[in-house]
């Protein structure tokens, strides 16, 4: 018994720590896509109302997730992308976003700059916290998320409007450099 007791406790002692900013972001994932959905939303709003394009409001559909990248060999991220990859005409970028105008002109929102391997952005994991309360509580925890490029060829800082039906790109819109969960 005390062998395998010594053997469980040298295993967990042995496996990599899981940094504070990467448990931060646990549990709140679904919050983070909320938050950038609803950036996405207003910001093709005020993209397509600069440049007085009616759209028809009913049809602006935005699709994103996330993945948690826990950074063993690098900082703790949490990547967002589109639904599904795009049209040949918008190479390996993924659409996270599509509306149409109110002529019926259907156009795609993109996580990508202008290249075609660019299919997510990526924001940097950071817990803060003032310390630890008697019982070992946080005392007044904050997650923030800092857009950043992991080094990763996939990432993008922009996303990218698109005509859907001939690929002529309209123009981009910068992603929010920093999301803040709690």
């Amino acid at each position: 018994m005390r062998t395998i007791v010594l053997a469980m406790m040298v295993g967990t002692s042995m496996s990599a720590p899981v940094s504070h900013s990467y448990l931060c972001v646990q549990g709140h994932e679904q919050d983070a896509v909320t938050k950038l959905q609803m950036f996405i939303k207003n910001a093709v709003t005020s993209f397509f109302k600069d440049r007085k394009i009616a759209i028809d409001p009913p049809t602006l559909q935005i699709n994103i997730s996330s993945s948690t990248q826990a950074g063993w060999e690098s900082p703790p991220y949490l990547s967002f992308s589109g639904s599904a990859a795009a049209s040949a005409i918008a190479g390996a970028s993924s659409i996270g976003a599509t509306v149409a105008a109110q002529d019926g002109t259907k156009f795609n929102v993109l996580f990508s700059s202008g290249s075609g391997e660019q299919n997510a952005a990526e924001y940097r994991i950071q817990g803060t916290q003032q310390g630890f309360d008697k019982e070992g509580n946080a005392i007044h925890p904050h997650c923030t998320l800092q857009l950043f490029n992991s080094g990763d060829d996939a990432a993008t800082k922009s996303l990218l409007v698109i005509n859907a039906t001939s690929g002529h790109t309209l123009g981009l819109i910068r992603l929010p450099s920093r999301i803040s969960l709690y």
